[in-house]
Formats: structure tokens, sequence, C-alpha cells
């Protein structure tokens, strides 16, 4: 049950960390698609690197990336949409 909770809760920050990340680089590259790609890229990659997921092999920093982004695009676009309205 724990580990639920541990995995719940690092989704949770993953997708503050993908809309925290997203923002910022489309400060640079105004299309959302583009900052989406680098901010997924830029988070896989940290997360490899940090070494979490040694032993379990590509799959969980996959998903918790894809999950992630997919939520904060979703976010992100709803925002532009409700503030274009």
């Amino acid at each position: 049950m724990a580990a639920g909770f541990a995995w719940i809760g690092g989704i949770l920050v993953a997708i503050f960390a993908a809309i925290v990340l997203t923002t910022a680089i489309r400060r640079v590259l105004p299309m959302l698609e583009a900052a989406l790609g680098l901010s997924m890229f830029a988070m896989g990659f940290a997360l490899h690197m940090s070494g979490f997921f040694t032993g379990s092999g590509p799959w969980p920093v996959f998903l918790i990336v894809a999950v992630s982004h997919a939520v904060a695009g979703w976010a992100i676009w709803q925002r532009g949409r409700i503030r274009g309205a």
C-alpha cells in the first residue's frame, strides 16, 4: 500500500515539474508541442541519469514522463483555451 502512495506522489510531483518545465521552455519556444518534447527529453534524461530506476529497466521512467507530460500538456492547452475564449 505504501508503494502505491509513493507512485501516486511521484506522479503528482512529476506532473507539477512537467508543467513548470514546459512553461519555462515555452517562454523560449512558443509552440506547445516543441516545448513538451524538449521538456520530456530533459525530464527523461534527468530521471535516467539520477539512477532511481536502475534495476527496473527504462519502463518506469517512460511511464512517469509520458503520463506527467500528457496531463501537463492537457492542462496547459485547457488554460490557453479558457483564456482565449
